[in-house]
């Protein structure tokens, strides 16, 4: 796997479960998205997601990409 592929996996999947367990949360119906009023919780999913990525890309642990690889 390439390290561009890892990184977007690591934003994707990271994204995709935060705006889930936020929906489950919420009580949100996953299909309702006409009645998503409120976007600043989606947006903050969002945040969560690239700080994920952010940790992941400075940790010298980490040997996917970012500071550890090589």
């Amino acid at each position: 796997m390439s390290k561009v592929t890892a990184q977007a996996k690591t934003i994707l999947l990271v994204f995709a479960a935060t705006l889930l367990g936020l929906l489950i949360t919420n009580g949100a119906g996953i299909l309702e998205l006409h009645n998503w009023s409120d976007w600043k919780p989606y947006v903050t999913a969002g945040v969560a997601a690239v700080a994920v990525y952010v940790y992941n890309f400075l940790s010298p642990y980490d040997s996917r990409y970012g500071v550890g690889s090589k």
